[in-house]
């Protein structure tokens, strides 16, 4: 597992009126690879932004006008289509939320993201970021590697989509990402897998039996 070594001074990372705890710290720099001082100012041009359950970061159709670190909670990401809820994701704590290709365009998003739980997020401005990248070519180097993580992850999801069952999915998820089977109810996992609640339960009870 990559770890920044200087990241190990801190038992947290303090971000003007919240504090951010080492294990996301450590997470959040694996993707973002700044040296401690910069990490500390990237933390503090973040707004925090507390939202309950249900409330939504983002909706369809609105300007995508920030990213999104999730630092506590629990979000999913999911398009609409004939009245209908297509899971995208799910994003638990440090993951990065926004519609990305609406975010760097500065167009209206095409999909939503909705809180599983309460949840505390830190928030950026596409003027904000900018900035960033024009102080230090570490930041652009850094805006970099988030599109890659994103670009990589949604070509991961849509890979297994092609090649993938249902139950190989499932499966993945077990082995993955345990704690979204711990948070997130069964029919939004599902609706994720792209499966009946009831096909679900199936696959489910032929990994116990």
């Amino acid at each position: 597992m990559l770890r920044n070594p200087a990241l190990r001074l801190y038992s947290t990372v303090t971000c003007k009126h919240i504090k951010m705890n080492e294990k996301i710290a450590i997470e959040i720099n694996k993707v973002l690879n700044l040296p401690p001082e910069l990490l500390d100012e990237f933390f503090n041009n973040l707004k925090p932004l507390n939202l309950r359950k249900g409330h939504y970061f983002l909706n369809e159709g609105e300007l995508c006008r920030n990213i999104a670190l999730l630092t506590k909670g629990a979000f999913y990401s999911y398009y609409q289509k004939e009245g209908n809820d297509i899971i995208e994701d799910f994003c638990l704590e440090g993951c990065f939320l926004a519609d990305y290709p609406a975010f760097i365009n500065n167009t209206r998003a095409k999909k939503n993201f909705k809180a599983l739980e309460d949840s505390n997020l830190l928030t950026i401005s596409k003027e904000e970021l900018d900035k960033l990248y024009q102080s230090n070519p570490a930041y652009e180097r850094a805006g970099r590697l988030i599109a890659e993580y994103l670009f990589t992850g949604w070509e991961s999801k849509l890979r297994d989509n092609i090649l993938l069952s249902p139950a190989e999915r499932y499966r993945n998820l077990i082995k993955t990402r345990p704690d979204i089977l711990q948070r997130v109810p069964q029919y939004l996992i599902a609706s994720f897998l792209n499966i009946t609640p009831q096909y679900l339960s199936q696959i489910r009870n032929k990994l116990i039996y």
